[in-house]
């Protein structure tokens, strides 16, 4: 398939034939026979022709060229006296800025200035007129020529390669900011997936204990009662706060609702678990140290969820014991149950789920989670100790 000549090379061939072919026609009209002339004029045009396509095909073109100034230069030795001759150093240009082979015009220009330099030497009608320049003169002339524009079309190649780096660059940051993107948009909905399966998960957990509860012993119905309906307010409350945290941002002010719990509201989880019927001992030994606000809620969230796998699992009777300890390096949490008597239609219920988002969560502020079996089941997570962001301190 023939290439396309682009539009702006079109107008450059047009402009040079309208400016330089009449010229030529009119120099060799008066200065050769017609039969000459005519050649020459004819080999002239389809140098101009082809100069349409010096980006299209650069090295066609660029040969193109050259064959038609053979042609003239057959003809007659002051051929470089014609305006037409210019257009070699426009395709030499081409040539080392557009096609797959710079040195190409380089070395097709040396054989032709020395084969222009032997011609213009050797006419007689050169010798007979006296014009011009000696040939050793007009072969410096034209070599300075050929440098020129050679280096002019390497001077172009390089500032298209560097174009062309430079867009290449900018694709691959916009690409990889869109990976960044989706990264952060995955790890944001699994973070939202474990803010609510902790919060619905523990609420139903304690619904379901209080249910059985009023049910073995109805007695203890009003108060079964009440805690569900603790238990449903504090989910209510902590899924307002993800709402808005979700609507807002997670920098945004909480605007009057509850803030994400902490380190200080395990006595009031614990509470309510023992108030769903479970046996629970909360211990906390060591010196406290300064823990951010995503590691404190690590930390209630790993509580949390140990404390309604136990009573989803172990079944009844089992008791739980929730230890805290202070290092040097961080905070301990072993939350461990005695196993109780298992409860079959639940055993497997949403298994996995729970721990996987505990560890993501552990791991997500630079600590670790294990899961030991020892009779029962017992979670230790460990957790590194940090100062307190500045905006938690300008707060």
């Amino acid at each position: 398939m023939t290439p396309v000549p682009a539009r702006g090379d079109v107008v450059l061939a047009a402009v040079a034939a309208v400016a330089l072919l009449p010229a030529t026609a009119v120099i060799v009209y008066r200065s050769l026979p017609a039969g000459t002339a005519t050649a020459l004029v004819a080999l002239a045009a389809v140098a101009h022709l082809a100069t349409a396509w010096r980006r299209a095909a650069p090295v066609t073109s660029h040969l193109l060229v050259l064959a038609a100034l053979a042609g003239q230069l057959a003809l007659t030795g002051l051929f470089l006296l014609l305006p037409s001759a210019l257009l070699v150093w426009l395709s030499v240009a081409a040539c080392a800025a557009w096609s797959a082979r710079p040195w190409l015009p380089a070395a097709t220009g040396v054989v032709g200035v020395a084969a222009a330099v032997l011609r213009y030497a050797g006419d007689p009608a050169v010798r007979d007129s006296g014009f011009g320049p000696a040939p050793w003169l007009l072969g410096l002339l034209l070599l300075a020529l050929l440098a020129a524009s050679w280096t002019a079309g390497l001077l172009r190649r390089a500032q298209d390669a560097a174009r062309r780096a430079t867009e290449e660059r900018h694709a691959a940051a916009v690409a990889e900011q869109d990976v960044r993107a989706e990264r952060a948009a995955l790890a944001e909905r699994a973070r939202i997936a474990r803010e609510m399966h902790d919060v619905v998960a523990h609420s139903l957990a304690v619904v379901v204990a209080q249910a059985r509860l009023g049910q073995a012993a109805p007695a203890r119905a009003q108060e079964a009662l009440a805690a569900v309906e603790e238990a449903g307010r504090s989910a209510s409350r902590e899924l307002r706060s993800l709402l808005h945290v979700l609507r807002t941002g997670p920098d945004a002010d909480a605007g009057g609702d509850r803030p994400a719990p902490g380190l200080d509201d395990l006595p009031a989880l614990v509470a309510r678990v023992r108030a769903a019927g479970r046996a629970v001992d909360l211990d906390v030994a060591g010196e406290s140290r300064p823990l951010g606000p995503a590691a404190q809620l690590a930390v209630y969230r790993v509580v949390q969820e140990s404390l309604t796998n136990t009573a989803r699992h172990a079944g009844a009777g089992a008791a739980s014991r929730v230890a805290l300890t202070w290092g040097d390096d961080g905070l301990e949490v072993v939350v461990a149950d005695d196993g109780g008597t298992p409860a079959p239609s639940t055993a497997h219920e949403g298994a996995g789920t729970g721990l996987h988002g505990m560890r993501e969560r552990v791991e997500s502020v630079g600590g670790r989670l294990d899961v030991r079996r020892d009779g029962g089941w017992a979670v230790v997570a460990t957790l590194p100790a940090g100062p307190e962001p500045v905006s938690g301190e300008a707060s």
